[in-house]
């Protein structure tokens, strides 16, 4: 199952870029390609198993995930994805928030573990590395920093 880490640094403390990171509902205010996001009703946008419909830019495609982990004890999110455009499949992600203590930063990871076709790992490797880089750059860019 292939697997993909980014990491950055975020000049802003943790509890900023994790105010923003951590609203499930709010991915479209900063993710690039991300149009709109409705929390399906039976949940709220802090509960796990709540899942959030995004609406894609320039797409009539429809992104569903579920919220599996908010911990703010280890600034951790992670979430499921269960149907969309991608591709890979079967994908579990999670960004986790760490304070840099010499800088007041923040130590950014975004991870992910999926499955793709036989012989198509590279290009999901290589996808999922995109999104995550160009993630990171809009969330710096929303934050100011």
């Amino acid at each position: 199952m292939p697997k993909v880490l980014v990491s950055t640094v975020i000049n802003a403390p943790i509890e900023r870029v994790w105010h923003t990171a951590s609203d499930f509902n709010g991915l479209p205010a900063w993710m690039p390609g991300m149009m709109d996001s409705v929390i399906e009703p039976g949940k709220s946008a802090t509960e796990i198993g709540a899942v959030r419909k995004l609406g894609m830019t320039g797409s009539k495609d429809i992104l569903r995930e579920r919220l599996e982990v908010l911990d703010l004890n280890t600034h951790t999110i992670t979430y499921s994805v269960l149907e969309g455009p991608l591709p890979v499949k079967k994908i579990l992600t999670s960004m986790h928030l760490r304070p840099i203590t010499d800088s007041y930063g923040t130590l950014g990871e975004w991870s992910t573990q999926f499955e793709t076709e036989p012989g198509k790992e590279e290009e999901g490797v290589q996808f999922m590395t995109r999104v995550f880089g160009a993630g990171f750059r809009a969330l710096k860019k929303h934050l100011g920093v």
